[in-house]
């Protein structure tokens, strides 16, 4: 089996005890671990006495880095039945994330023919051999399908955005066929394992929050007078922002960045130098760096020249900015190279990326009127000072004279750095991660099979392909006023949704590019981020919402985010009631497309091979309670649908019967009456696609063997978690212990107290295992029964430590 991990038992003596134990000896590491029966134990092992272990080879799954499911090797792991819907109420200290990931296997060997990359066929004639015709589809929402009309919003106060339901003239709800067309693509690129239609923009290394750790091995140091070089300095504190001890000048003012001064510096209690009050002064700029004085020692302490280094107040707590001067021990000076030069603009664009302008220029003060982007307003996230590289362009590039940290280590320069406690790139950008075979065609002749059904654009260079699938209009079979729910006033604000965030690996990340099924391992550390095999997890999918409960959906602009309903969910979609609660984070509607209102379409193909067509097939017929995902907010719950092929008014036929009828027009030889009733030639297409991706993932072919990873994986996904609350993280409040959405979102914090929890931080799991705690050091034995004040110790703690943004 290719995606699961294999080994030998065997049968060790126990030093200790003197007593035989099991170990499974693993295959890649060769690494040998205790066995615990039968927990570890899939139920197939039951066959085997304990003679028969000895030797034995076996497959196994991971869960939480431990052997899971051990079985016979060659045997599938059992696959896990599906709990009632409400077999219990939902977990009060665990939730599943609003998106999973669809493996997305390398495209190298045991695929079959008609899945592999190739010339489409064209629609220039019907071929004998392929399916033509078309297919009535039936669409139902199972929850509000979120429509905007995005060429009629209503601007208000704070770039605040209310969006009306699109309609057609006749007042009916407008569904774009271009909407349900690439909700078909995204699902069958998924399905069929094909190339990736778009991934622009991942070309870049991502950025991230270097450990507070890497802040012992920077110094400060200065682009030389030449520009070639990097200069290691000597640093002292400038206490600047505390009253009682603030450094200023003779006449009152205050020191900036990049004054030339002079100071005299003492340690106390053999802790940092700190300059000495009513000493520092400011001197002329130098000549040259090399006609700076060395310090020198005095009685109150040492006398330095130097340059003060101004960060602003950008952490809350912070008092001092420092004077960068030469070192007394005279290190020397490193080669500035222009790929030091390239990776430190390459930075401060990362920087200002992971901002929205808005956040650092149109501040307001309590008090009215704008903050500028250096002004400190308060200790909460966003408050706080912004340091100059976010906003002075000056700050784009190393030129000399630069004030700036190094990272040296063994003797070699290892980065350049604004502030000590930095972001830093990863090694490697997503599109170096992602195989060469998932990348999008370049090419004709290297179209994947959704690039041939749906179409292609290439994305180097002129090239496009039409597709061989075409959707018709989409019409409403619900009469308007029972399918639209209009809200008055000023529509339902939605709950804030952030932007993807992919440098948050853990989520991100496989362990290897070639199992992008299993997660990174828990605790791997930043650093270890984007580099060697590592590969992506794959396509981004959305649960749908299970059990959601009776009258979730109803009267939806009532604020009831913080209240508990029976099953322990809460109104996730709306934002709650606050100063903020219409503001540029977030979007209000003005109505929705109502649970069970049906939409018809057709699907005109031509010139599909089975799979191809039985690749359609699957996805178009999923048994009840499996829906597919459709529109705005999803993963705030809004648009399941499902999807229904109507027989009678299906009619897919071989190009050799229609080759038939159109030579002699002989209504009496017209393919309705002869061919295969529609709903079995899709089923039995349906079933062989099925079988065909199987025997792909597993290439023994073992019996009783699981469907394919990405079969799996889609099935899971919108059949959705019964028994568990779907949102992105958060903590519990932490005084109350309540898990009730904050008006904010403030999933941040979750990842900040993941990063700090024992063991490095959790990654997301896969989708057959996708439940998460609320808070990251829960461990499994503490995540049953109620929520209690066990952690709030801790949670009072984190939340304490404010983020901030140098």
């Amino acid at each position: 089996m290719a995606d699961a991990d294999s080994g030998e038992l065997r049968w060790k003596d126990d030093a200790e005890t003197g007593q035989k134990r099991l170990v499974l000896v693993e295959d890649d590491s060769g690494r040998s671990r205790t066995v615990k029966r039968p927990r570890m134990f899939a139920p197939a092992m039951a066959a085997y006495d304990e003679s028969g272990l000895d030797g034995l080879r076996v497959h196994y799954d991971r869960h939480k880095g431990q052997p899971a499911n051990i079985r016979p090797h060659g045997t599938a792991a059992p696959r896990p039945e599906p709990k009632p819907a409400l077999e219990r109420p939902v977990s009060a200290e665990e939730f599943v994330n609003p998106y999973t990931f669809i493996p997305a296997r390398p495209r190298t060997s045991g695929i079959p023919a008609d899945l592999a990359d190739r010339r489409p066929e064209g629609h220039h004639r019907i071929r004998p051999d392929r399916w033509t015709g078309r297919i009535a589809v039936t669409l139902t929402c199972a929850t509000p399908l979120l429509l905007l009309d995005t060429a009629r919003p209503v601007e208000g106060p704070r770039g605040h955005f209310t969006y009306p339901v699109p309609r057609h003239a006749d007042g009916s709800p407008l569904l774009p066929a271009t909407s349900v067309k690439g909700m078909l693509r995204a699902a069958y690129e998924a399905v069929t394992n094909s190339r990736f239609g778009v991934f622009a923009g991942h070309d870049e290394r991502l950025g991230y929050r270097r450990p507070v750790g890497t802040a012992q091995r920077m110094r400060p140091a200065r682009v030389s007078d030449d520009g070639e070089h990097i200069e290691l300095l000597a640093a002292a504190l400038l206490p600047r922002y505390r009253p009682s001890d603030a450094v200023a000048y003779p006449d009152g003012t205050r020191p900036e960045h990049g004054d030339y001064v002079t100071a005299v510096v003492a340690r106390r209690n053999g802790k940092s130098w700190k300059v000495v009050p009513r000493t520092l002064k400011k001197r002329p700029v130098p000549d040259r760096a090399s006609a700076v004085p060395l310090p020198t020692t005095t009685e109150a302490g040492r006398q330095v020249h130097g340059w003060v280094f101004a960060t602003n107040q950008n952490i809350n707590n912070k008092r001092s900015e420092r004077i960068f001067y030469p070192d007394p021990s005279g290190p020397p000076a490193y080669r500035l190279t222009d790929a030091h030069k390239a990776e430190w603009e390459k930075l401060i664009l990362d920087y200002r990326a992971a901002h929205r302008p808005a956040d650092i220029h149109e501040r307001k003060k309590d008090g009215g009127g704008r903050a500028a982007p250096d002004e400190y307003l308060g200790d909460d996230p966003g408050d706080t000072a912004w340091s100059p590289h976010q906003y002075d362009d000056a700050w784009l590039r190393l030129t000399p004279g630069t004030l700036c940290y190094a990272q040296v280590e063994n003797g070699r320069l290892q980065g350049l750095y604004p502030v000590m406690i930095s972001r830093g790139l990863f090694a490697k950008p997503p599109a170096d991660l992602l195989d060469p075979s998932l990348h999008p065609a370049s090419h004709l002749d290297g179209l994947s099979p959704a690039d041939r059904v749906f179409g292609w654009t290439n994305p180097s260079g002129p090239g496009a392909y039409r597709g061989q699938l075409r959707i018709g209009p989409v019409t409403c079979q619900t009469p308007s006023d029972e399918a639209i729910e209009e809200f008055q006033d000023t529509g339902l604000p939605l709950a804030v949704l952030s932007t993807p965030k992919p440098q948050q690996g853990r989520f991100y990340l496989s362990h290897h590019r070639n199992a992008p099924h299993k997660p990174l391992p828990d605790g791997t550390s930043k650093t270890e981020w984007f580099t060697g095999n590592q590969g992506l997890r794959g396509r981004k999918t959305y649960w749908h919402h299970a059990t959601l409960p009776d009258g979730y959906w109803d009267n939806p602009t009532e604020d009831r985010t913080g209240t508990d309903t029976p099953t322990g969910h809460h109104q996730e979609y709306r934002r709650p009631d606050g100063e903020r609660l219409r503001d540029d984070q977030n979007r209000s509607v003005r109505g929705w497309i109502r649970p069970g209102t049906c939409f018809r379409l057709t699907l005109d193909v031509d010139n599909l091979t089975d799979l191809e067509l039985g690749a359609l097939a699957w996805l178009l017929t999923l048994e009840d309670g499996h829906f597919h995902r459709l529109g705005h907010g999803k993963p705030l719950g809004f648009g399941s649908v499902h999807l229904a092929v109507d027989p009678a008014d299906t009619a897919l036929h071989r190009g050799e019967d229609w080759r038939t009828y159109y030579r002699t027009l002989n209504p009496a030889l017209a393919p309705e009456a002869s061919a295969e009733p529609s709903g079995a030639l899709l089923e039995r297409l349906a079933t062989g696609f099925a079988e065909q991706a199987r025997k792909a993932a597993i290439p023994d072919g073992a019996p009783g063997a699981a469907d394919a990873p990405e079969l799996d994986a889609f099935r899971a996904a919108t059949r959705g978690v019964p028994g568990y609350a779907v949102h992105y993280p958060r903590l519990p409040d932490e005084k109350t212990g309540s898990t009730a959405p904050h008006p904010e979102g403030e999933s941040y914090k979750w990842f900040v107290e993941n990063d700090r929890a024992g063991g490095g931080g959790r990654s997301l799991p896969a989708w057959h295992d996708p439940v998460l705690p609320f808070s990251p050091e829960q461990t499994e034995s503490s995540a049953a029964g109620p929520s209690n004040n066990r952690n709030n110790n801790r949670h009072n703690k984190a939340n304490s430590r404010k983020r901030n943004h140098p």
